[in-house]
């Protein structure tokens, strides 16, 4: 079986911290890295490029905010993994993202999971 991905890692957005990073919603996966030449990175979406602490943990702000796949909303990583298990490699999805406060739809091909070991 193969397990689609898009390429990304991403951090979930409470309103707490939209309201700190001035984010225009109070929910959605921020994007703080993307997989070079993963389906995330071909589709043009960015990561974070701002270094900034969560806690003690370092992470990358600025990156899209994905707020939709395929118009269904996505709050958090469950939602995002649910998804994903909709789709098989190679399908095509709309992610909608936030990027400097500015609302796009991007097209992504789903790449294919690679197993984390």
């Amino acid at each position: 079986m193969r397990r689609p991905a898009l390429g990304v890692r991403t951090i979930p957005i409470s309103a707490e911290l939209a309201t700190e990073m001035g984010l225009p919603v109070d929910y959605g996966l921020l994007i703080v890295q993307v997989t070079p030449g993963g389906s995330a990175d071909l589709a043009g979406l960015r990561g974070g490029t701002e270094r900034a602490y969560l806690g003690n943990i370092p992470i990358m702000l600025g990156g899209d905010l994905i707020v939709a796949i395929d118009g269904e909303k996505v709050e958090d990583e469950q939602d995002l993994a649910q998804m994903m298990n909709n789709h098989r490699a190679g399908d095509t999805v709309k992610v909608t993202i936030y990027r400097n406060k500015k609302k796009l739809d991007v097209t992504v091909a789903l790449g294919e999971a690679r197993e984390q070991v």
